[in-house]
């Protein structure tokens, strides 16, 4: 697939309509997009514990 095919999969997949990848114009395997996918979700994952854990102890 290409860059184009993989941003739209991604979004789609991870329920980020807005969400704009910074990858090579370039064609990617089936497994490449999977290895995307999983450390991305891990990536938000991460974002959402840390930004919880700010706000609890922020106030």
């Amino acid at each position: 697939m290409n860059r184009k095919e993989l941003e739209q999969r991604l979004r789609q997949e991870l329920a980020l309509p807005y969400y704009n990848a910074k990858i090579a114009e370039r064609d990617y395997s089936e497994s490449e997009f999977q290895e995307m996918k999983a450390q991305l979700q891990a990536d938000i994952e991460q974002y959402a514990r840390d930004y919880v854990n700010e706000s609890n102890t922020n106030g």
